[in-house]
């Protein structure tokens, strides 16, 4: 049984992600703030201790979803430097905390994979999901799994990144007006929006041996947003 570790997973789009690998024959361990494995991504001591006990249990680690993030809107002067700071701390350190902590124990494992949470906000620059600050440390994403791609893969470990767009989850749903929906369909070719299981459908396929020589990619799940 192949093991993954995704963090983020109480709700959303790690909840998705982590049903659906269970539902492939994967032992899942569902990390977040409020799950039965407590992981706050931007501890690096507690980070350290959940895969020291994941590796306890079950030998190693086959595949780190890295999902755990914040979204940061609004005017680049209204963001508090103790918002940027707890926006870096999860999005971009939390990354590194568990990726440091999770290789040693994927290194030597068959069809080892990685695969980050970045956004379509990384290539625009906020803007439409997001504002600067937030696509700033999804570019950050976007140039670790580049350059983790390359470090690690003489390791056996691939890398990449999933770089969604607006997703319909409950908490976006309330938000989503007739007039903004309609402002968003507008730049979406395939004319709808995502949903969760778009991205654990992909994440899945990632992790999966269809995916042998892929790495280094972020691929965009946004129906065509980013070219428009």
């Amino acid at each position: 049984m192949r093991i993954a570790l995704v963090t983020g997973a109480a709700r959303g789009i790690g909840a998705h992600i982590a049903q659906r690998f269970e539902e492939q024959g994967f032992f899942v361990y569902r990390a977040d703030l409020q799950t039965p494995l407590r992981m706050d991504v931007t501890d690096r001591s507690e980070v350290k201790k959940a895969i020291e006990g994941i590796c306890s249990e079950k030998g190693g680690i086959d595949v780190l979803i890295n999902n755990a993030g914040l979204l940061a809107s609004g005017p680049i002067d209204q963001t508090s430097g103790e918002a940027w700071d707890r926006l870096v701390a999860v999005n971009v350190t939390g990354v590194f905390n568990c990726v440091q902590a999770a290789v040693p124990a994927m290194r030597g494992r068959k069809g080892a994979a990685i695969v980050n949470m970045a956004s379509v906000a990384a290539e625009k620059g906020g803007g439409a999901i997001g504002n600067v600050w937030y696509g700033a440390t999804k570019a950050a994403v976007v140039a670790m799994t580049r350059g983790l791609a390359r470090e690690l893969g003489p390791h056996g470990i691939r890398v990449n990144a999933i770089a969604p767009t607006v997703l319909e989850t409950d908490m976006v749903r309330d938000q989503l007006t007739p007039a903004l929906r309609a402002k968003i369909l507008a730049r979406i070719p395939l004319g709808r929006i995502a949903v969760p299981d778009d991205v654990a459908r992909l994440a899945l396929f990632l992790a999966s041996d269809a995916a042998s020589f892929i790495t280094g990619e972020t691929i965009a799940v946004d129906g065509g947003f980013l070219r428009t």
